[in-house]
């Protein structure tokens, strides 16, 4: 077919992720309704747990923003409705949009934005976003006890080697996501001040959440601090376009 995105866009794939959706939507709703039962049961006013609600619900819009830019970065080559699958459910802006554009490399793309994306990829980019993302569940489901278990007796004999252990395993995983981008100026056969532009974007993030860490703490905002990802990674976009514009 050559256009594959009437197939994305098409009536099959909305009902497949439509599916889904309302399925996790389902489930949100039962889990609210036995809290709200539970709430009642243990003497909990209602004026308190509706404030509760609605707080939850303001606070939530914020750092929904970085997703739903996520989501319209996807939308052209991925279609209306698997992108929408994926940012609803168990999926995350950064690993949806990675593993999209490793998939498109792997067949000798330029990335998720080249012109030829086409329907074998689109079906490969499902397949890897899919069953990439799949192993937390089952490791949860299957291996959490364990792990649980594992981590209490670590954290017990040796507290400060653990402390270690984990800043190190959470400095590696910046260091996969934020390598690429760090070293675009160095490679082989990046020409141009654009080669610039992932670094400057990097190091400009990096400030404005370092700006937002001591303004949250002198002000005592707890927003700052609770937002300060998503207003990076705003304020970082923005700066990507001013930037490009500068230096293109």
């Amino acid at each position: 077919m050559n256009n594959y995105l009437d197939i994305a866009n098409g009536g099959v794939v909305f009902l497949l992720c439509a599916v889904v959706i309302a399925y996790v939507l389902a489930q949100a709703v039962i889990f609210m309704r036995k809290a709200w039962a539970r709430g009642l049961e243990l003497g909990m006013e209602k004026k308190s747990m509706k404030k509760v609600m609605i707080n939850s619900c303001v606070v939530s819009i914020l750092p929904s923003l970085p997703i739903l830019i996520i989501l319209l970065l996807l939308m052209p080559s991925l279609g209306r409705y698997f992108p929408w699958l994926r940012l609803s459910v168990i999926g995350s802006g950064v690993y949806e949009n990675m593993a999209a554009d490793v998939t498109a490399k792997a067949f000798g793309l330029e990335g998720i934005a080249d012109n030829r994306f086409s329907l074998e990829i689109f079906v490969s980019a499902m397949w890897v976003m899919t069953i990439g993302i799949i192993w937390g569940p089952l490791y949860t489901a299957f291996g959490s006890k364990l792990i649980q278990k594992g981590i209490k007796v670590l954290k017990g004999k040796q507290e400060k080697r653990f402390q270690a252990i984990f800043a190190s395993m959470f400095i590696a995983l910046l260091c996969v996501f934020s390598g690429p981008y760090l070293s675009t100026p160095f490679r082989l056969g990046t020409t141009g001040a654009i080669g610039l532009v992932p670094l400057l974007v990097v190091i400009t993030s990096m400030v404005i959440s370092w700006l937002l860490d001591i303004a949250a703490k002198k002000s005592n905002i707890k927003a700052l601090s609770e937002f300060c990802f998503p207003i990076s990674l705003v304020l970082g976009m923005v700066s990507a376009i001013i930037f490009s514009q500068i230096l293109g």
